[in-house]
């Protein structure tokens, strides 16, 4: 079983306010992510958290939810809080929760993989781009405990791109990210047309 990790405790820097909250069709982005998770079947559902807005959400959906008392330090704090708190689990998947899109097909054939190819760390592409989520099997652990600063899970990648397996996605929006305040208002404008990805 793998457990899904909710990477909730950025600063959205490049968007200057927390996106996570942002309201996309009357709902949050991150309560977006965290229906889609709900949907699918996880060993257990992690959300690392800094606001109290986010924990709130996440203590509403019953998930297990822990504060980042250190998320200044970059998201190497959130990675090492997800994984020191899960209990034995075969593998890790991580969720940016700023992936409106994202879609229950999209998250199982990932797991679907990861369960033929359990030694391997499985990455969403498109058109010859990464994506989120990622699954990364447990004896990345101790890889995982060693991140310092503003860095995650890509740094592992490539030093162990002998042992990853790409999973094709045919529909570029399912791995769409909101990174700027441009990203934004593309899925307003889709909202305002009543435009469906």
């Amino acid at each position: 079983m793998v457990t899904a990790i909710i990477l909730a405790s950025g600063y959205s820097r490049r968007m200057g306010k927390n996106k996570l909250i942002l309201k996309y069709k009357g709902k949050m982005l991150i309560e977006y992510t965290i229906e889609v998770i709900k949907q699918c079947c996880f060993l257990e559902v992690i959300v690392v958290a800094r606001e109290e807005e986010i924990i709130e959400i996440g203590k509403r959906n019953d998930l297990k939810v822990i504060k980042n008392e250190n998320a200044v330090k970059g998201i190497s704090e959130s990675v090492k809080l997800g994984v020191t708190h899960t209990t034995e689990t075969d593998g890790y998947m991580f969720f940016t929760a700023d992936q409106p899109f994202l879609d229950k097909d999209t998250i199982n054939g990932l797991i679907y993989e990861f369960k033929e190819n359990s030694a391997y760390i499985i990455i969403p592409r498109c058109d010859g781009r990464h994506g989120n989520p990622v699954i990364f099997p447990y004896i990345f652990k101790e890889d995982f405990l060693k991140l310092e600063g503003d860095v995650g899970g890509k740094i592992i990648i490539n030093k162990n791109l002998e042992k990853v397996k790409f999973v094709e996605i045919h529909n570029s929006t399912k791995l769409f990210d909101i990174d700027t305040n441009e990203d934004y208002e593309y899925i307003l404008k889709l909202e305002e047309n009543n435009e469906h990805v």
